[in-house]
């Protein structure tokens, strides 16, 4: 595209994804040829010499789109801390679901709805997904609420996905929930985690349901770490480096992780809380198998600051806005997202969006 990025690109998206059901990649033509002029002026093995790396990017994006693989997780790998991700725990007859969810709300607007998204693995090794999506808006005169209010069904349609995926149901699952505060975990615990259940029971039916552990992540808090070296210098830590003592909740099952490496500025290592747990993870266990999801992103080669699905649903949400543009004007039957009063469950409307047949179960958000 050579111009009007924002609509025209929008307007692509629409049409693609929603209309037509046809996969979609957009690329600004000055942004490539900016690339370009830069990579002709830089001798061969110049580091800012980076054509390859925008079109290795491209092309990790538009094989992601088409479920191609671009990377996978071993949950068996050995490594010096730990005997494997899974250990003993794990059977090779396992089969892993890994989901990712999170709630975006409007900002200074009154007649935007939250979108949330729930994005969901395709196999056990977490190298595909697809998502569902669901614009929630309360009544008039209560504020926006940090709940997914059809989780049931959203996750119930994601497990479904797995079993058409793989031809059979995932038997250990791994959520990760954005957004929460700690004020919040116990709606999530009253509300979210038997959605989840109840979801578990429409689709297994029979069949032994399966163990789930939900993990809250927090991005935004105030807590930062620092090496110092003998001359009172500090620099970012290393990426892969966790605390989980002295700084951390006494009485929760909760840790840091840094799991990237910051391009500009101080590293902000993301917060995790585990509110339930019937896998029963080891400390160790589960702080590896996060951040080995890091490296998942399909549109990146190096590793992200939290797990990729988290990533992925708010990609998703935030994507939402584009493809379903009414969903920016939506204030059906007096609903709408003032922040004055708290509102309940059964204030909270909602409306499922589709995309064309076609796209439904790909990962076409990225």
């Amino acid at each position: 595209m050579d111009s009007n990025w924002n609509e025209l690109r929008a307007n692509i998206k629409q049409n693609g994804t929603v209309t037509y059901g046809i996969a979609t990649q957009c690329l600004l033509y000055s942004k490539l040829q900016e690339q370009m002029d830069k990579f002709q002026r830089r001798p061969r093995g110049h580091p800012d010499r980076i054509l390859d790396n925008m079109c290795e990017n491209l092309l990790r994006k538009i094989n992601f789109k088409m479920q191609g693989i671009n990377t996978q997780v071993d949950l068996h790998i050995k490594t010096t801390a730990s005997s494997g991700v899974a250990s003993a725990k794990s059977k090779k007859e396992d089969a892993w679901q890994f989901m990712g969810a999170d709630v975006i709300h409007p900002v200074c607007r009154q007649d935007k709805p939250s979108i949330a998204a729930v994005v969901g693995s395709g196999d056990s090794i977490c190298s595909t997904s697809a998502v569902r999506v669901c614009k929630q808006w309360p009544k008039t005169g209560k504020c926006a609420i940090e709940a997914i209010i059809e989780l049931r069904q959203m996750v119930g349609e994601l497990l479904e996905y797995y079993r058409e995926w793989n031809g059979q149901l995932a038997n250990k699952i791994v959520f990760y929930r954005d957004g929460v505060d700690d004020g919040q975990f116990a709606r999530v615990l009253n509300f979210e985690i038997p959605q989840i259940k109840a979801a578990f029971k429409d689709v297994y039916e029979n069949q032994p349901l399966p163990l789930l552990t939900f993990i809250v992540v927090k991005k935004r808090h105030h807590t930062r770490f620092f090496i110092v070296n003998d001359r009172n210098e500090t620099a970012n830590i290393s990426p892969g480096l966790v605390v989980d003592t002295d700084v951390v909740h006494p009485g929760q099952f909760s840790f840091f992780l840094n799991s990237h490496k910051a391009l500009q500025g101080t590293n902000r290592p993301a917060l995790y809380h585990v509110l339930h747990d019937e896998i029963n993870f080891t400390s160790d266990e589960l702080q590896l198998l996060t951040y080995y999801l890091c490296f998942t992103d399909p549109r990146s080669s190096t590793s992200e600051a939290i797990p990729s699905l988290i990533h992925q649903a708010d990609l998703a949400a935030s994507n939402a806005r584009d493809l379903f543009p009414e969903t920016d004007t939506s204030t059906t039957d007096g609903y709408a997202a003032d922040a004055l009063e708290e509102p309940t469950l059964i204030d909270i409307a909602t409306e499922h969006l589709r995309v064309h047949d076609n796209m439904r179960d790909t990962p076409h958000f990225g």
